[in-house]
């Protein structure tokens, strides 16, 4: 293996809790308390969760039945654990359909048939997904291994007879003693966020996608989805606050529109009081209330009007029928004088007196007549006496009935009222003028005549102004629910506004910490992607500067700007770079998603990676996968030979396997450089080699074998301690510290370093005595004793069975 010219590709920081950043600078910031409060609310069960429970993931096997370009069932076994694996085949082969078999059984799609909106494009690949030879059933079978799993997980995914391929149902076993939904893996975000695997297509689509669909890729690397939540919690807030004040706006041009030909004075002091620049509320309540106008209004008038009282004619008739009776009654009783009857009286009251104090003496003191006033006359002037004060009175209560009747009509008659119509003046005035007349037989006549006349004119203005009341009330009543409808909305709007503000200072103020957040962590992303394009840049002159996000997650011109040097002068990648600089720039900002440290994968699938790439981009490829096949298991499909022929001319460590496919659609895989295979095949090659001598060869061959054993030992080894819940680096850490063959087989059966006699032991009851014997005598080298070549090839063979069962442990 060579060593790099170019530093290793830096894999993207771990990022801290953005809502603890967020939580940590409120308790700082110069915010009021209440819109402090409200970002709390707003984070608030936001979910913070940057990874998986289930992590540490890498690939063990892939089966495929029925699917694609494969018929019976055939499985692509995949060493477990950091490292690279390539898997080569010509094109029609069958490795594509694993490929795409491990992204079905994950997402339950396929990328390559759909546009860069996820959406279904390529309909006769999708309806031809069902391999024509084959009469089974269709079924993926995923096998991976998890750190913290003891047992491996396998994701079954499988269509019923008939199903489109939309319609498949995928579980997973492993998890508990009985298989459970694949939704219970809790990947659904994270295979989104930092899928982990890219094909040929799918290259060519992160940089030709629209610039916020990059934009989204990259963003769901930086972990502030959580933040964005939040945010969009306060959008949705102020949204709904605002509502009503739009609401509000939205109404009032049409309801001024409406009422502004409308003649009511009400309807018209609502519209002033609309159009104000801040519009009158108080004005459009009082208003919906019924609140009085002022009296100089038209409206006021009417209402004036309505109530208009004239003469009662009732009452001028009672009282003119009075005036005539009463004057009818005095002029009958006219010819007799009741002063005259009244002195006629007194003088015969006198004249009793008289002679009632002097009784003997009859003699008239008038004429001196004797005997005048005797007992017969003073009976007789008494009884006259008496008529005549009747007669007076008669004639007092007429004269007093035409006075009190002459009164009570006048009584009848009033000034006229205030806004009286103008033309009412003249009829109210000679009314009035009935007042003055004397004569009382005129003022009987002129008196009914003018009330009648009067009373009929005011009837008639008052009903008019009833009428014009009622269509003006009748069109009010139309129009005060709409005006009580915009008052309603202009009301919450008021009173949501010292809310509505606070929350946009709210949201402001995480908008900016947002995207402080942002772009102190794209800056690490970018870094990665800058040490990749180091590799992939071979004999280019372009050079990859900042990759940056422009605008926000909810901003339509969003994108990703990525800023190259062209022989040191600036420009944009896109507008520059060749196809093949595309597709390495596109790897360039896909693999830092995929090796994101909160992703719960350790695994990358790449498909046909290789294409469009000069050599020298090939050989620069080929030096970062091995670079980060020390921390991830790489697994790259590609029928290009180019790959696999780099990496053996640098001597990188990998496995290539090789898929062939025969006659309806059979499949098979090859290891063509299997680490232990390729120990145990050069042991062979020793042994058959008639030139090597008996001492040669038994100081050799044991420690050739010893390397096929070290090579399975390592791979149960890291599948042990992984399940354990070791993390990948303390693993190979761990690994490197074993000193013995026994060290390696201590690890791979206890995870720990134990005693030689444990280790044989449980070999010994694992595998049988013949395994641990072989073990043993690897371990010990040289000093083994092999006598002969057919001795040796029987010694090659128990190790060859005995690396199957270790590979097993």
């Amino acid at each position: 293996m060579t060593t790099s010219t170019s530093p290793a590709p830096a894999t993207p920081a771990p990022q801290a809790s953005p809502i603890a950043a967020v939580v940590q600078r409120l308790e700082s910031s110069a915010l009021s308390e209440e819109v402090a409060s409200l970002i709390r609310e707003a984070l608030e069960g936001v979910d913070d969760c940057t990874a998986a429970a289930i992590r540490g993931v890498y690939l063990k096997s892939i089966t495929v039945e029925g699917f694609r370009g494969i018929g019976e069932a055939a499985t692509l076994h995949i060493p477990p654990g950091p490292g690279l694996t390539v898997v080569q085949g010509r094109n029609g082969s069958g490795k594509s359909s694993f490929a795409e078999g491990i992204e079905v059984a994950l997402t339950g799609r396929n990328r390559r048939w759909e546009d860069e909106d996820g959406k279904n494009v390529q309909t006769a690949q999708q309806d031809g997904w069902r391999n024509l030879h084959h009469t089974g059933g269709h079924r993926l079978e995923l096998e991976l291994l998890a750190s913290g799993q003891v047992r491996p997980l396998t994701i079954t995914r499988t269509w019923a007879d008939g199903a489109s391929f939309a319609e498949s149902e995928s579980t997973v076993l492993g998890l508990g003693p009985t298989p459970l939904p694949f939704s219970a893996l809790g990947w659904a975000e994270e295979l989104r966020s930092f899928r982990p695997i890219l094909s040929y297509s799918e290259l060519g689509q992160m940089m030709t996608a629209k610039p916020s669909r990059m934009y989204d890729r990259l963003a769901t690397l930086l972990g502030l989805g959580a933040l964005s939540e939040a945010g969009e919690r306060l959008a949705a807030r102020e949204q709904q606050l605002a509502l009503s004040e739009k609401q509000a706006k939205a109404a009032l041009q049409p309801l001024v529109s409406a009422l502004a030909d409308v003649a009511d004075e009400r309807v018209q002091d609502a519209v002033t009081a609309l159009q104000q620049r801040v519009p009158d509320r108080e004005r459009i309540r009082s208003l919906v209330a019924g609140a009085p106008l002022a009296d100089t209004t038209e409206l006021a008038r009417l209402h004036r009007a309505a109530t208009l009282i004239g003469p009662d004619t009732d009452a001028v008739t009672e009282a003119v029928a009075r005036l005539r009776e009463a004057v009818a009654a005095a002029e009958d009783l006219r010819h007799g004088d009741a002063g005259d009857a009244l002195a006629r009286a007194d003088l015969l009251d006198r004249a009793l007196r008289l002679r009632s104090q002097h009784p003997a003496d009859h003699t008239c003191p008038v004429c001196r007549s004797a005997d005048r006033l005797d007992d017969a006359w003073a009976a007789a002037a008494a009884a006259q006496a008496d008529l005549l004060r009747e007669e007076a009175a008669e004639a007092r209560s007429a004269q007093q009935a035409v006075r009190d009747s002459t009164d009570g009509l006048r009584a009848l008659i009033h000034n006229r009222t205030a806004d009286l119509p103008d033309h009412l003046h003249a009829l109210w005035d000679e009314w009035v003028t009935c007042r003055g007349i004397r004569d009382l037989h005129e003022l009987a006549a002129t008196a009914e005549k003018q009330a009648a006349e009067l009373a009929d004119a005011c009837r008639h203005v008052r009903q008019e102004a009833e009428r014009r009341l009622a269509e003006q009330d009748e069109q009010w009543r139309g129009i005060v629910p709409r005006l009580a409808s915009w008052l309603a909305l202009a009301d919450a709007a008021a009173e949501a506004k010292p809310l509505l503000a606070r929350v946009k200072k709210a949201r402001t103020w995480l908008k900016e910490v947002q995207a402080e957040l942002r772009e102190a962590r794209m800056r690490s992303i970018a870094e990665t992607a800058q040490s990749i394009w180091q590799y992939l840049s071979q004999e280019s002159n372009v050079a990859l500067g900042d990759v940056t996000l422009k605008g926000s997650e909810t901003y339509n011109g969003r994108g990703v700007a990525l800023n190259v040097t062209v022989d040191d002068v600036d420009a944009s990648a896109l507008g520059v770079v060749s196809q093949g600089e595309l597709f390495s720039l596109a790897l360039a900002l896909f693999l830092p998603r995929a090796m994101a440290t909160q992703s719960p994968f350790d695994f990358i699938v790449i498909d046909d990676p290789v294409q469009s790439m000069d050599p020298r981009k090939v050989e620069g490829l080929a030096r970062l996968l091995e670079e980060i096949a020390r921390t991830h298991q790489v697994v790259v499909f590609s029928h290009d030979t180019r790959l696999p022929d780099a990496l053996r001319f640098h001597r990188i460590k990998a496995t290539i396997l090789e898929v062939g496919r025969f006659r309806r659609s059979k499949v098979t895989v090859r290891s063509v450089d299997d680490p232990v295979k390729r120990e145990l095949a050069a042991a062979r090659a020793v042994a058959r080699d008639h030139k090597v001598t008996a001492a040669i060869l038994g100081e050799v061959l044991p420690g050739q074998c010893r390397l096929a054993l070290e090579a399975a030992l390592q791979e149960s080894a890291r599948r042990t301690l992984l399940g354990a819940g070791m993390g990948h680096l303390a693993i190979e850490e761990r690994i490197g510290k074993a000193r013995e063959l026994t060290d390696l087989a201590a690890l791979a059966l206890f995870g720990e370093i134990r005693s030689k006699a444990d280790v044989y032991r449980e070999i010994s009851r694992r595998l049988g005595p013949d395994a641990s014997n072989t073990v043993g005598l690897c371990n010990r080298g040289a000093h083994t004793t092999i006598p002969d070549t057919a001795d040796a090839m029987a010694f090659i063979n128990r190790v060859a069975a005995a690396t199957e069962g270790l590979r097993s442990l």
